[in-house]
């Protein structure tokens, strides 16, 4: 089993070091040590850790808040909070960088532990459910790409050939746009059309729908239908 790889981010090298033998004892490799945000980056680009123990009081402009705060613009790493202080403030301040965790200065080997299976077992999760989802998305783009012509004519029903759209799949919804200069033969425009269309989804599918301009184009938005 690949061991996890984390990033100690603290000023104080004495307490840095004593973690870092604290964590190899326990089983994980620490990639490296950062006593400042410039550092943390520094050694991110470098490597990519699995997770990063943030001492909040650290060196450089950055503290450990503004540097994970920073760091989640960019990075999708898990970072659990270590401080001598349980203070309401930096608490609230810290909280809203939403950490994998937050462990009180002196570390115990088992609370360390603890924490850092927890996060790592939440990333994993998230990362499944991510990736649950852009498959699911995949597919059914692609299904629908490769089934383009009937899959249209379903939705346009007798204005297929009238009216020339688009088709998109959200997680939840169904998105029909079309330019708004086009006419049918007998002279709809296309939000009538568009408003027929939707009509006659909801009569079969149910749910709801939305018409509404978006730059040169008419877009119809639609709950997918549940099979």
């Amino acid at each position: 089993m690949e061991k996890i790889n984390i990033l100690v981010v603290e000023d104080e090298n004495i307490l840095a070091l004593g973690l870092k033998k604290k964590l190899e004892n326990l089983g994980y490799a620490v990639t490296g040590m950062a006593d400042s945000g410039e550092e943390t980056f520094r050694q991110i680009e470098a490597n990519v850790p699995d997770l990063i123990l943030m001492d909040i009081v650290i060196k450089g402009e950055m503290d450990g808040i503004e540097t994970a705060a920073k760091l989640n613009k960019s990075y999708s790493i898990p970072v659990i909070y270590l401080t001598a202080y349980a203070d309401d403030e930096i608490l609230k301040r810290a909280a809203r960088t939403e950490p994998y965790g937050y462990i009180l200065k002196p570390y115990k080997e088992k609370e360390l532990k603890a924490n850092i299976e927890m996060a790592i077992y939440r990333k994993k999760s998230e990362n499944d459910e991510t990736f649950d989802f852009e498959d699911i998305y995949k597919e059914t783009t692609s299904f629908i790409n490769k089934n383009e012509k009937p899959f249209k004519k379903i939705l346009m029903g007798s204005y297929y050939d009238e009216v020339e759209v688009s088709v998109d799949v959200g997680t939840s919804k169904l998105y029909i746009s079309a330019a708004r200069n086009q006419q049918t033969s007998d002279g709809q425009d296309v939000s009538e059309v568009l408003s027929k269309i939707a009509f006659n989804y909801l009569e079969r599918y149910a749910g709801e729908a939305l018409i509404y301009p978006k730059g040169d184009e008419i877009c119809l938005e639609v709950d997918k239908p549940e099979f």
